[in-house]
């Protein structure tokens, strides 16, 4: 127990000090023969001098009068005690109930200046909070007849105004009766801003209120957004998992720091939207935080981990590396995927103890045992049509989906980026259905609101600028924020500062991750910079499988993406969509063309063998005694038609809550513009006799979980 002796008395310490005091003095003084009246004169002293102290303490008369009371009250019985004896019972209990009566006044007393001061206290925020309505009332009133103008919902108000310290305000409105919500005056952003003449690149950003029936908007006058983009911050203190990831700034002002310890990232933008320094500002954030290691994927030549490693080898190596694990190339990345989804899997029974004890039902991180953030740069290598085709990128990129799958409890988590936000980039719908926290950066209309959503009104001019985007995080709408820009030197200076910081992984994901872990650092000399970056050997020209035909006027949209870091495999590639189709046309084609010529000349003896090296070529397989007959039905009958298997594809990858008919329509027009797009009965009367399909909900096709891995 420490006692603060500066500390006043309180109701129970001072009547108790007070009567010991008059005791003792009394004591003392009838020992000595004193005469009574002493007592009196001494308490009249202590009177005058307590109430000259009081008021230059600005004391309050309550105060004054009780202090009065007290030294009176003392006064009258220190004389009474030196006349007759402090030690007799009537004295006694006469300084018992003094002190008894002197605690219950202090009490009230104290009690009625804190009702004094509070009540002090909301006059003075009532007339703060008068003057600045009065200061506000015209663009209050402004504003008000501006929102029921361009809204048409006649009566809105504006009942608070906040003015930002650079350049903006925040106007907290109320819907009139009707049943309107904040969504109703959402949908006039745009509108407004232009009835408010906003400058270029300034907005209105409309936000949830206190409650259903209000709202707020976010009115920036000077752009924030665009302009010189901020500076990482320079403060490089400890931070946890658990704590907001540091992304940059809101339009108002606010941080951008989503707190991701259960999300899945993803970001996507175009070439020079500032993608790349926004997965750096991630990993800044990520180093800082002292319960998480951080691994990266990048078929790229490992070119997102350079800056940092490179940066820790010039600084003398001074800690762990900044990086726990780099895979730059398909085998690499298959050994990490795999390493990370055997560490998901032996977390939850290795450490649901400690979940009890903690209870809860996440693994709380710590430096014992540290969260895992996977950091994919471009993950169009993994998750694009011609990447899935290599089946070491696929069997990688599937366990992957795994993690992101069943590993949220576990601290296993994956924060991506792609170059579009396209199905043709991003073939796995689960990427971006799973990923909670998504940002996109300076883009078009239609891709931003295909990451987003559609109900969130996000345009072009949200993001003016490279390093501009929206975040949005879950069902929370997406907002406008600008990165921080972070540069080499910014590295190198979070390098040395978190070196310390950075833990160990813990000793059952080390032994679950097994021998590629502890082998993570072979064949790793390029990625410090101390020896030079591999070269990919040319495949020979023999090895090579020859080309599959494909439909005419098809392009592959990831035709161009072959890297030296990522050699295509020459394993036989699985059979997808998309190569079923193309084989499918190409060999009825050419099929047709020989009946065509065949019935010209009446006969050929030779058309059986030709259609069956017509078949072998196209990697069909072919039954001689109906091969024509077999052809001539996959292309009249429904159960051969090849786009069955487009169709079936689409609803595979549309997870277990399923997609409509008039969906998978809108998707095959996308991906293949040049088929014919079946009509919506054909697809529900395709899925509704396929055995693997079901109906999770009314209009809406998935396939069945039992079958799942079907393809």
């Amino acid at each position: 127990m420490q006692i603060d002796w500066e500390s006043g008395h309180g109701p129970f310490t001072a009547p108790i000090s007070a009567a010991g005091s008059m005791l003792a003095a009394s004591y003392a003084a009838n020992s000595a023969g004193v005469t009574p009246w002493w007592g009196a004169a001494i308490a009249g002293a202590g009177l005058v001098g307590s109430h000259i102290a009081g008021r230059q303490s600005g004391a309050g008369r309550g105060s004054l009068a009780l202090r009065a009371a007290a030294w009176v009250g003392a006064g009258a019985w220190c004389s009474w005690a030196l006349n007759v004896g402090p030690w007799t019972m009537n004295c006694l209990s006469a300084l018992a109930a003094g002190g008894v009566a002197l605690g219950a006044a202090m009490a009230g007393n104290r009690a009625a200046q804190r009702r004094a001061e509070e009540a002090q206290a909301a006059e003075y925020a009532a007339a703060a909070h008068a003057a600045v309505q009065h200061e506000h009332r015209a663009l209050a009133g402004e504003w008000s007849a501006r929102f029921s103008r361009v809204s048409g919902i006649e009566g809105v108000q504006v009942v608070g105004v906040e003015m930002w310290e650079h350049g903006g305000m925040t106007l907290e409105g109320r819907f009139p009766e009707g049943g309107y919500t904040w969504r109703d005056m959402q949908r006039c952003q745009d509108g407004l801003a232009g009835d408010a003449r906003l400058p270029n690149g300034c907005s209105v950003e409309i936000t949830e209120g206190i409650d259903r029936g209000s709202f707020l908007a976010n009115v920036e006058i000077v752009n924030l957004v665009s302009g010189a983009p901020k500076t990482y911050p320079d403060d490089y203190s400890p931070r946890s998992y658990d704590d907001g990831l540091q992304m940059g700034t809101h339009r108002d002002g606010s941080e951008c720091a989503p707190v991701c310890r259960q999300l899945t990232g993803i970001g996507t933008g175009r070439r020079g939207s500032g993608k790349s320094n926004l997965m750096h500002v991630w990993i800044a954030g990520q180093v800082r935080m002292v319960d998480a290691l951080v691994w990266v994927i990048d078929l790229n030549g490992g070119g997102l981990a350079l800056p940092w490693l490179r940066a820790w080898h010039r600084a003398g190596r001074p800690g762990r590396p900044p990086i726990d694990w780099v895979a730059d190339t398909p085998e690499k990345v298959r050994a990490m995927a795999g390493a990370l989804l055997r560490i998901a899997k032996a977390r939850k029974p290795g450490y649901a103890d400690l979940m009890i004890e903690h209870n809860d039902d996440k693994i709380p991180v710590s430096p014992e045992v540290p969260a895992i953030i996977t950091n994919a740069d471009e993950i169009a290598e993994l998750y694009s049509t011609k990447a899935r085709r290599d089946p070491i990128l696929r069997q990688a990129g599937d366990w992957l989906i795994h993690v992101v799958e069943l590993a949220r409890a576990v601290a296993c988590n994956l924060m991506m980026s792609a170059l579009r936000a396209t199905q043709d980039v991003l073939e796995e719908p689960q990427l971006v259905v799973q990923s909670g926290l998504k940002v996109g950066m300076q883009s078009d209309e239609r891709e931003i609101n295909y990451l987003m959503g559609w109900g969130d009104k996000i345009s072009p001019e949200d993001m003016p600028e490279p390093g501009t985007g929206v975040v949005k995080v879950l069902d929370a709408p997406a907002r406008p924020f600008q990165a921080y820009r972070i540069t080499p030197a910014e590295i190198a200076r979070i390098v040395v500062a978190t070196a310390e910081y950075r833990p160990e992984l813990d000793e059952l994901s080390r032994r679950a991750a097994g021998e590629a872990y502890e082998r993570r650092w072979e064949n790793s000399d390029h990625l410090f910079g101390i020896a030079p970056q591999p070269v990919a050997v040319a495949e020979p020209e023999a090895e090579r499988e020859p080309e599959q035909p494909v439909r005419e006027g098809w392009t592959d949209p990831t035709s161009d993406w072959d890297s030296p870091a990522a050699p295509a495999s020459t394993a036989e590639p699985a059979s997808t969509g998309d190569e079923a189709l193309a084989d499918a046309d190409a060999a009825m084609r050419r099929i047709h063309e020989r009946i065509d010529e065949a019935a010209a000349r009446g006969s050929d003896p030779d058309l059986d063998a030709e259609v069956r090296g017509i078949f072998e070529a196209s990697g069909i397989e072919y039954t001689p005694s109906a091969a024509l007959d077999a052809a001539v039905e996959a292309t009249e009958q429904p159960g051969g038609d090849p786009r069955k298997v487009i169709v079936f594809e689409i609803v595979l990858k549309s997870g277990p809550n399923g997609i409509g008919p008039e969906a998978i329509r809108d998707s095959i027009a996308r991906l293949h513009p040049d088929v014919e797009v079946p009509h919506a009965a054909t697809i529900g009367r395709w899925l509704g006799a396929d055995p693997r399909i079901h109906q999770p909900k009314y209009g809406r096709y998935a396939v069945l979980p039992t079958n799942g891995d079907q393809s």
